[in-house]
């Protein structure tokens, strides 16, 4: 505290202009300089010892009045009396900290995610750049976007994955972690980051144990067709054929939601789903029993003139949501035993032990890849033939079990 305050605000706001500049001196140095030409500035001249002993007088500016009050200028003087006490120059002081503030500002991790991401867009899909767009702006970016990296820590790092994981979401969990697991390492390789953090919290993080989808076994079927065909739930026709093309084909759920017609060769009878729709990045051959060109001809008076086979009810511009079929599974009553997905997996037994076709022909018309890495790298069998062969062989059987 000063000993003796000279200024008070209400001497502050009646200084008016002279003729020359004049000073109002507050003590310790500090004062407010009245301008002629009517601005009030807070300023505080010093002297430094130098090296040579000699000093070397400067003068610190705070700011103006009344936007830096008398109350806070007294605070920030006591802070920059003592550096001159202690022989620093409070403006190269200043300098140096605006310096390290814009390298800081440079260094965050919002700005490393941002050219992270900007180099990213180029490399993956425009859909998956919009979900890690939402989760760095939803999860990350508000709990560690403002924290420069070389003031990160893992239990930082804990704490916003926790804050995830606390609300059951435990997959947005590990995608939070992966995506700022990629971020730090691109820090790194750009010299803006030491280390990545995630690592340190793999052993403090809850482990989930992995729930795959319910699927129906093979003796199983015959019940989930007889409460289709009843449709006591009441379902759309499209939604029923949909059900019954997922089963027939069973491809991914999104995969049958968003079918084009342009994707349906009629001539040999197939279906080219695109890579850009497919989870392993590569043309996916679907071959087209009997009993799918059946609803492929029913679906053509109602879509064939839009571009999405299955479209929504309320927009013909739209396909179908995928969540569509999987509340179609429930309202039919096998929630818990049955899913939209669990068609793949019900169709994979079903077709092995009921129709004994070869594994290796079953995996590739799943769409699965060799296991290993040199078996991806050099197996290029397809099975086409082979495959059609199955997909008809099990249109076949449902039907058989329809009929039971």
């Amino acid at each position: 505290m000063y000993p003796k305050m000279k200024l008070n605000d209400l001497q502050c706001k009646r200084a008016k202009p002279k003729e020359k500049n004049y000073k109002l001196r507050d003590g310790k140095g500090l004062y407010l300089l009245t301008m002629k030409a009517g601005g009030k500035s807070w300023r505080y001249d010093y002297k430094l010892k130098t090296n040579e002993d000699k000093f070397k007088n400067g003068t610190y500016v705070y700011g103006l009045y009344p936007e830096v009050s008398l109350g806070e200028v007294r605070e920030q003087h006591k802070t920059i009396h003592k550096l001159v006490s202690e022989g620093t120059d409070p403006n190269e002081y200043k300098k140096e900290q605006e310096r390290l503030a814009r390298h800081n500002k440079a260094t965050t991790f919002a700005c490393i995610a941002e050219e992270w991401l900007e180099k990213r867009k180029s490399e993956i899909r425009p859909e998956t750049i919009q979900g890690i767009e939402k989760r760095l702006n939803v999860d990350i970016l508000p709990e560690i976007g403002h924290i420069p990296m070389n003031k990160m820590d893992a239990p930082t790092i804990l704490s916003m994955v926790r804050k995830v994981q606390s609300r059951g979401a435990y997959e947005l969990a590990n995608k939070t972690r992966q995506y700022s697991s990629q971020i730090f390492r691109y820090g790194i390789a750009c010299g803006k980051a030491d280390r990545d953090y995630t690592i340190d919290i793999s052993d403090a993080l809850a482990k989930r144990r992995v729930k795959h989808q319910p699927a129906l076994a093979p003796n199983e079927i015959p019940e989930f067709l007889i409460a289709l065909n009843r449709n006591d739930a009441r379902l759309y026709q499209q939604t029923r054929l949909a059900i019954k093309m997922l089963m027939l084909t069973f491809v991914r759920p999104i995969e049958l939601a968003a079918a084009e017609w342009d994707e349906f060769d009629f001539n040999d009878n197939r279906w080219i789903i695109p890579a850009k729709r497919m989870k392993m990045r590569s043309d996916h051959v679907v071959s087209l029993s009997r009993q799918t060109l059946e609803i492929l001809e029913e679906m053509k008076p109602v879509s064939g003139k839009y571009q999405y086979v299955f479209i929504q009810q309320r927009s013909n511009k739209k396909h179908m949501s995928r969540d569509t079929l999987s509340n179609a599974v429930r309202a039919l009553g096998f929630q818990g035993r049955h899913s939209a997905h669990g068609f793949r997996a019900m169709a994979r037994t079903t077709i092995r032990e009921k129709l004994n076709w070869d594994s290796e022909v079953i995996e590739r018309q799943l769409a699965h890849a060799p296991n290993t890495s040199l078996g991806r790298a050099y197996d290029r069998t397809q099975f086409i033939d082979q495959r059609t062969e199955m997909m008809q062989d099990w249109a076949d059987y449902i039907d058989s079990l329809t009929l039971r």
